[in-house]
């Protein structure tokens, strides 16, 4: 019947917007804390359901993945880092957050590296959990999801050889954009180059360069000879002086990774040598889904592959 239909279609599109939160505890005070907070008009009627343990929310999280998850640190069994590790080993995406009495920098280091989408401390203010959990989860002042611009493809093609052409000291390249880098092409030698927003927070934006295009870049603004970056390219070990030289250029692109990837404005953080077993390096290069990847050619060199992407 026609009112049965026009009643359906509704509920099965209100079903389907649903944004599922997972929060990871092993106090049930603390769970019905953040429930509370949570479970506010900011966030669009967001659904909060709760894990007493690491081995609880991978449970949860393999039923139907939530929108997003945030969790204690310290827990009996696996440590909330653990749980953010072994979820990205199983190949899961969703942002994790934390909200933690832990204060050890290098251990918050450690949470930030592997991709934590926010970390704040206990006790709280109920303001900044809520703000924290609506920029994990891509929403408005209105708790409406916000579509990021996408970015000008032509235009960031632009403004990567214009970065290149400035760095290379007149040497001729071909800067060919398109040409996916995937975890095939990952040498014994990777650049890994890692952004932050601009006002701070967990990594927003990678840069990723194969040995070749390292070495490309790293002897380019150093006026090598050609010999040198031949023959680091056929050994497959960098010299120090291209990696700190392909560094510089990775830090100096911070201003261009907005338009590359249509994030906000990012700043550097570091840059540091991969190997291609690098924990998670193959997995993000294959499925990331917001990117830039680029065929870096030289005469004389062959070709090397830069990636730029969201993890």
């Amino acid at each position: 019947m026609p009112p049965t239909a026009s009643l359906a279609a509704p509920a099965a599109a209100t079903a389907s917007a649903t944004r599922r939160v997972l929060v990871v505890d092993d106090s049930r005070a603390m769970q019905a804390i953040l429930r509370r907070a949570l479970q506010h008009p900011s966030l669009g009627g967001t659904v909060i359901e709760t894990a007493a343990s690491g081995d609880e929310a991978l449970a949860a999280v393999e039923r139907a993945e939530p929108a997003l998850l945030v969790s204690d640190w310290h827990m009996p069994g696996m440590t909330g880092i653990e749980l953010l590790q072994t979820l990205r080993q199983l190949g899961h995406q969703l942002p994790v957050g934390f909200v933690t009495t832990e204060t050890t920098p290098a251990l918050l280091e450690q949470a930030s590296t592997n991709g934590a989408a926010f970390i704040l401390h206990k006790p709280f203010d109920d303001e900044v959990l809520r703000g924290a959990v609506a920029a994990a989860l891509g929403l408005g002042q209105d708790g409406t999801a916000t579509a990021p611009a996408a970015p000008d493809r032509e235009a960031a093609a632009r403004s990567m050889r214009l970065a290149v052409q400035a760095w290379m000291s007149g040497v001729p390249f071909r800067l060919v954009p398109g040409d996916r880098f995937g975890s095939a092409r990952l040498s014994g030698q990777n650049l890994l180059a890692l952004y932050t927003p601009a006002s701070g927070g967990a990594v927003s934006a990678l840069a990723v360069a194969d040995l070749p295009a390292l070495c490309m870049l790293g002897a380019g603004a150093l006026s090598a000879d050609p010999r040198d970056v031949r023959r680091a390219i056929q050994e497959g070990q960098a010299p120090v002086a291209f990696v700190e030289s392909a560094s510089a250029f990775f830090a100096g692109l911070a201003d261009r990774v907005p338009a590359q990837l249509g994030t906000g404005p990012v700043a550097f953080k570091a840059a540091n040598l991969a190997g291609r077993t690098m924990a998670r390096l193959p997995q993000t290069l294959d499925q990331a889904t917001v990117r830039a990847d680029y065929r870096l050619s030289v005469p004389g060199y062959g070709d090397g592959h830069v990636a730029l992407l969201q993890p």
